[in-house]
């Protein structure tokens, strides 16, 4: 177990590194720098554009500047942000765990949802509630997410009023309020965007588990669980869902990279701060610190859910011996 936990570190440590080192050559391929906009202007001495650009190193050779973040990095700085005038730290210390709130609470209900669809298909096999949530959740997989976004905002914000569009809180005197109103008001907030980023969560959930449960109930013990009398929702819950939900556990781990990247246009659409929205102002205003460490944080929780999704899914299902 510890060797097989230390090779999956390895690996993540491996991925990190390798994506750092692409994200960094991506930027520097890229015409300009984060003083392009400013300082090129023709009333702008040459000598300010030097001094700038020295002073944040953006005149060495891109090896150098590479070797200069990467032990920056080691000594746990990421950097100055130009495009916020702050550190990039304070950036993320304030940006990352709105991130974290909108992709696990997506990921929960996603991944709930997702399961008591499968469990309602797989007791309806072959009827209308399989039919009509098979197309649902087709639905849900072939749907843009900022297509459904700008539909829920349209509709259920803007038109109907249900939710509000943008932000995290309300305006005006809402700072006053009570902790608990303030709680409320976060997660009236965050309903909207969380909801439709789960979609397609539960939209694959659901057919991935969909079909590891009917793979499941073929097998020689749910039919002894039937033939001592237990009814079908109790063969399905007790004995072939506990059988059937590590590889869909798994499953999460390997959708968390493209739920952070859809994270990016949620945010974006409804003006969540997050570190997506971050990371899309800062590729605007060629923030190169400020992207490195979106990227590279990103990267991380990534790599890192995947390795403990894993290790459920291990927990909860371990994986048999092949017969030889």
């Amino acid at each position: 177990m510890f060797g097989r936990l230390l090779s999956r570190l390895t690996h993540a440590a491996a991925v990190c590194a390798v994506v750092a080192v692409a994200v960094f050559a991506l930027l520097q391929s890229a015409p300009g720098d984060p003083f392009a906009l400013a300082l090129e202007g023709a009333d702008v001495p040459a000598a300010v554009r030097a001094e700038w650009r020295a002073r944040y190193g953006l005149d060495q050779p891109p090896a150098a500047q590479f070797v200069r973040w990467a032990g920056a990095l080691a000594r746990g700085d990421f950097g100055y942000s130009t495009s916020r005038r702050q550190p990039v730290a304070a950036v993320v210390s304030e940006a990352f765990p709105r991130t974290l709130v909108l992709v696990g609470t997506a990921l929960v209900l996603g991944f709930a949802a997702g399961v008591w669809i499968a469990l309602v298909q797989t007791r309806h096999h072959r009827r209308w509630p399989d039919r009509a949530f098979s197309m649902v959740t087709l639905a849900g997989v072939a749907l843009p997410e900022f297509l459904l976004a700008l539909l829920a905002m349209t509709w259920l914000g803007a038109r109907w009023g249900l939710f509000p569009v943008a932000g995290v809180g309300s305006l005006g005197d809402a700072a006053a309020w009570p902790l608990w109103l303030r709680a409320v008001d976060f997660l009236w907030h965050l309903a909207l965007p969380a909801s439709v980023l789960s979609l397609a969560v539960a939209s694959r959930v659901a057919r991935h588990q969909r079909a590891a449960l009917l793979s499941v109930m073929r097998e020689d013990y749910v039919r002894t669980a039937r033939a001592k009398g237990l009814g079908e929702w109790q063969v399905i819950r007790r004995h072939a869902l506990p059988n059937a939900i590590g590889p869909v556990i798994a499953l999460l781990g390997l959708a968390l990279p493209s739920l952070v990247g859809g994270a990016v246009l949620i945010e974006r659409v409804f003006g969540w701060p997050g570190m997506g929205l971050t990371l899309f102002e800062a590729l605007l205003a060629r923030d190169y610190p400020l992207v490195l460490a979106a990227v590279l944080l990103a990267t991380v929780f990534a790599v890192v859910a995947r390795t403990l999704t894993e290790f459920i899914a291990d927990v909860v299902a371990p994986r048999r011996p092949q017969a030889t």
